[in-house]
């Protein structure tokens, strides 16, 4: 078709002539496919009455495995929309195939766009889609975690960070596929008076087919604008309204921009208001028009810009640099800018002079900066003077207490660049402080810098009398829109939105409800509970309850709550989780006796644990021969020949023997299993069998100085040495690092960060490295990048936390160790980490308590000995508290447990991967090897149960050392994950006099990458 004819057909002034102008181009270009197929796959743009919406900067979603696995591939996309007014919700089904042989666990990865949420997840179970409940986040990680273990079907929907979530399905069988469904709610962005309905078709991968289907109730023909579409995509006329269609096979979109549906559509300028049920409860959701009134802001003459310089920053700041220059050449007097860099923590603030539009300085100053470490803002210093802050983040708090700790008045201007960004956050500081959120990859410069410059229209209230819990999710007219929703208390009522203007001129805007109009399902209750949510999105660690009861009840996934997919009836009864209508009688029936076992469980717990207690007293007590057996010395000389050749020579002796004798365990192993009596050895004299809980508790009362036996005289050698053995990595970039000069390591540093981001063994090495040269807060600032690396990854977090207590950092591993229990409270290392922490910032009674949930819950079987572990520190630490100071409070733990028992040595061993099984082994001086196949030493030497299927500990302990040389080694022996993981990293605390006010503790990480691995941790020398 000639230009000439083309252009005649859009400037025609009929709307039927441009529409049949389209259709005649649509389908000229349809015919043409077939020659060029090129034009099959590319957008066509629309002839257009609106100005094209700006480039959307969004992620396409992506499916990952761990390891050098295939990818898994999307068999099949469709995708359902429904579009009422400015509301749409979208129905996406995948079909997931595993190319692999063997059984995977697949994760896909996406972002949404701002303004929509989640409200629904199904998966398939037995050939049929089967809708998801709401569940807290860290309950759902556990649910999923421990029903993988059995091989069973679970499916898990979180919220990461920002608006960015993650699908987790198990198992994908190999050669086989798995169907999700995900149904998104969003609230269409306005654009010249018209809704923008946005449909992503690009993916990070080929789709084997593509299904659209986009429906608009009550809209004719010309109510719609395509604004960009794939040539194949149809406009027809259907029932009451409007659907576009399209089907593809082999589908690959281009990347960026192109790869989207973009449709303008008509919108009703009265009042749009929608109400609903969400479980029993009437909700109303509604959107007012109202035009803006703009004045100019004051100038300021000092400012505070506060610059997000993390890791996760980098490749998005920049787009942040055109709109502060658009901002400092728009001011006309001289302005001092404080300048406050933070990334694991905020750096001393500079100081800068702009005039005339010139910050060169500053410019520079923020271009020098290099994106490196965590971000924490718990406590930002603006200067009192100040008149505004720019806050340049994106607002994803990976460190502290992850807070913004913002004191001061001024209006807060947050401005991002970044896809991830937590706008819900950001822009809850910015209105609630008289300043704006403005995203500069949705905005052009002229239009945020008009944000930054002009104020108008606040929402200063809302109130109604047949309605309560309203909530306005921005103070803003936004896009020439108020929205506000709440609870129905009556049938019919009015709402009232109360609005402030800068010049102090107050107005009142009403609508009415009427609760018997057109129903919307669960859609208004749902809008509500995503704007309450974003109101408590500025703080959401105090919010935290409401903001779990919120999810729960309206099923959305957020920074609190998920969607869990289970297939028996047994798991939803277990986690007492809402049931599945064809799962209801089966559930309900297995409930009835539920809280009677929990109550029983928790009852054979305590006893158990009391009699497990006992044992260790009289271990404890007993007096140990401290020379070698007379019938074991060859066996001994020949393990110790054996120590002296290596690592790789003990693993080959004692490994496999060991494995073929398994002794029985020194103290119980499973709180739901009677004890069994420890085994001695021959020449040993034989113990006396466990007294009965009362008599033994009264015992230990009798002999204690205390009514609680806590305090205990010590025991340690007065003289021992803790000497580990260093573990470096052999790789190329250690090796370059550890040759820089020392003006020049950092920037070494900084160059190999760029190829080694997603290497948590790489900052950890490093951070060693610079700990070594003396560069501790450059240490801590590398190290923090585990923060950064998986947003919300406990295995990382846990790692970064256990870096920073063998730095002596305690009081910076707290917040960290806090955050794992937010995300797993159901696994015993999370309490235990915290409490251990804990005592060494002082905090006693804190660390007691957390302790006692280690000590008074019945864990899984996985977890053997942890409890017994736990409750030794939980007794020395109250024991060296009340020798401190003042008692602490004991009274939830149980009398029966109540006793110090210090030790000369002691070592624990525990590592970050779950389902690992690593051994702790010690051979002390007689060449006796301890490990879980020999757990009583002749000399008294205790190992705690093997712990096979967790994260471990596993303990070492014995109270009076014989003189000599402990050898302390490490056995990675495997792991039963479906992922396919790499290493294993290893945490080592060797104590002595532990229990003791002379107690010393040393710290060592070592990484094992191979099964059937031994590595010599170090070892302790004990003097006379």
């Amino acid at each position: 078709m000639s230009s000439i004819k083309w252009r005649r057909l859009m400037e025609h002034p009929t709307p039927t002539w441009r529409r049949r102008g389209v259709l005649q181009i649509a389908g000229w270009l349809a015919a043409c496919a077939t020659a060029l197929p090129a034009l099959a796959t590319s957008p066509v743009l629309m002839p257009q009455r609106i100005k094209m919406p700006p480039p959307l900067d969004w992620r396409p979603p992506i499916i990952t495995v761990q390891g050098n696995a295939q990818p898994i591939q999307l068999r099949a996309v469709t995708i359902d929309t429904d579009v009422f007014g400015r509301q749409a919700q979208s129905r996406i089904e995948l079909r997931l195939f595993n190319p692999n042989p063997r059984v995977l666990e697949g994760e896909l990865q996406f972002p949404l766009l701002e303004g929509q949420v989640v409200t629904g997840f199904a998966l398939d179970v037995n050939g049929r889609l089967r809708d998801a409940v709401p569940v807290a986040k860290a309950r759902g990680q556990e649910i999923f975690e421990d029903i993988r273990r059995r091989r069973v079907d679970p499916g898990l929907l979180e919220a990461t960070a920002g608006n960015q979530y993650k699908l987790r399905v198990y198992p994908i069988p190999g050669g086989g596929e798995r169907r999700v469904q995900l149904t998104i709610s969003e609230t269409l962005p306005q654009l010249q008076g018209r809704a923008i309905v946005r449909v992503p078709l690009v993916f990070s991968q080929a789709v084997g087919q593509l299904q659209l289907q986009v429906r608009a109730s009550g809209l004719r023909q010309q109510d719609i604008e395509l604004l960009q579409a794939p040539a194949e995509a149809s406009l027809q006329p259907e029932f009451d309204g409007m659907v576009l269609r399209l089907q593809r096979t082999a589908w690959t979109a281009p990347q960026g921009p192109a790869g989207w549906l973009q449709m303008a559509v008509r919108t009703s300028a009265a009042p749009q208001v929608m109400v609903g049920e969400t479980a029993g409860r009437p909700y109303f959701a509604g959107q007012l028009a109202m035009k803006d009134e703009l004045v100019r802001r004051t100038e300021p003459k000092h400012i505070a810009l506060v610059w997000d310089a993390s890791g996760s920053a980098a490749g998005s700041q920049a787009r942040v640099l055109p709109l502060l220059d658009a901002y400092f050449k728009s001011l006309r007097q001289p302005l001092q800018v404080s300048l406050l860099v933070v990334r694991n923590r905020v750096e001393a603030a500079w100081r800068f002079t702009v005039t005339g539009g010139r910050w060169d300085e500053l410019l520079a100053a923020l271009r020098a900066e290099p994106f490196d470490g965590s971000s924490n803002f718990d406590q930002l210093p603006i200067p009192a003077d100040a008149d505004a802050t720019l806050l340049v983040s994106d607002g994803l708090m990976t460190d502290g207490k992850r807070a913004i700790g913002y004191a001061s008045t001024a209006p807060v201007f947050a401005i991002s660049g970044a896809p991830a960004t937590d706008t819900p956050r950001l822009t809850r500081l910015a209105e609630r402080t008289g300043g704006a959120m403005i995203d500069v990859s949705l905005l052009p410069t002229e239009q945020a810098l008009r944000a930054m410059q002009f104020y108008g229209w606040r929402v200063d209230h809302v109130s109604s009398l047949g309605a309560e819990r309203l909530v306005a999710p921005s103070l803003r007219i936004r896009e020439g829109r108020i929205a506000v929703a709440g609870e129905l208390t009556d049938t019919q009522t009015r709402v009232d939105v109360h609005m402030v203007h800068p010049d102090g001129r107050k107005r009142v805007i009403a609508f009415n409800v009427n609760a018997r109009q057109a129903r919307a399902g669960k859609w208004p209750g749902q809008q509500w509970a995503q704007w309450r949510s974003a109101e408590l999105a500025e703080n959401p660690a105090v919010h935290r309850a409401e903001l779990e009861q919120i999810a729960a009840t309206h099923g959305l996934v957020g920074p609190n709550s998920s969607l869990i997919v289970l297939e028996q009836a047994f798991d939803n009864a277990r986690y007492d989780l809402p049931a599945p209508p064809e799962l209801a009688d089966e559930v309900a029936r297995l409930r009835q006796n539920q809280s009677t076992q929990l109550a029983q469980q928790k009852q054979a717990h305590i006893a158990n644990m009391v009699r497990q207690f006992d044992e260790r007293q009289q271990w404890w007590e007993r007096d140990w021969p401290k020379e070698p057996r007379k019938d074991a010395r060859k066996e001994n000389k020949d393990e110790a020949q054996q120590l002296s050749r290596g690592p790789a020579a003990v693993g080959g002796m004692a490994r496999d023997q060991a494995r073929e004798r398994r002794a029985e365990p020194a103290f119980a192993d499973k709180w739901n299993a009677p004890p069994t009596p420890s085994v001695a050895a021959p020449s040993a004299a034989p113990m006396a069998p466990p007294a009965p809980a009362r008599q033994m508790a009264e015992s230990a009362v009798a002999k204690s100085a205390s009514s609680d036996s806590l305090a205990r005289a010590p025991s340690a050698p007065a003289q021992s040495t803790i000497a580990l053995q260093p573990w470096t990595a052999d790789a190329p970039y250690l090796r370059r690092l550890a040759d820089a000069p020392a003006d020049r390591l950092y920037a070494t540093y900084i160059d190999e960060r760029s190829r080694h981001t997603s290497s948590s063994a790489f900052f950890i090495d490093a951070a060693s490295l610079f700990f070594e040269r003396g560069q501790n807060e450059l240490a801590l600032r590398i190290l923090s990048n585990l923060a950064e690396m998986n947003l919300e990854n406990r295995q990382l977090l846990r790692l970064y936390a256990y870096r920073l207590v063998q730095a002596r950092r305690d009081e910076l591993a707290v917040p960290v160790f806090e955050r794992i229990t937010e995300l797993a409270p159901n696994e015993p290392q999370s309490w235990r980490d915290l409490g251990l922490s804990l005592a060494q910032t002082g905090q006693q009674q804190r660390a007691v308590n957390a302790l006692w949930e280690v000590v008074s819950r019945p864990w899984h079987g996985r977890f053997a000995g942890i409890n017994m572990i736990a409750l030794a520190e939980l007794n020395a630490i109250a024991a060296q508290a009340q020798a401190d100071g003042p008692a602490l409070d004991m009274s939830r733990v149980d009398a029966r447990l109540r006793r110090n028992m210090p030790l000369g040595l002691r070592v624990v061993m525990a590592w970050d991967t779950d389902d690992t099984d690593i051994d702790l082994w010690v051979t002390d001086p007689n060449g006796e090897l301890a490990n879980y196949g020999n757990r009583r030493t002749f000399q008294g030497g205790a190992v705690s149960p093997d712990a096979t299927g967790g994260y471990g500990p596993e303990e070492y302990a014995i109270r009076h050392p014989k003189p000599g040389k402990y050898v302390v080694q490490a056995q990675f022996y495997g792991h039963n994950q479906q992922v396919l993981s790499g290493g294993t990293t290893v945490m080592v605390r060797v104590s002595t006099g532990f229990g003791t006010a002379a107690a010393k503790d040393e710290w060592l990480t070592l990484r094992l990458t191979q099964g059937r691995e031994t590595v010599r941790v170090g070892e302790v020398v004990v003097k006379p």
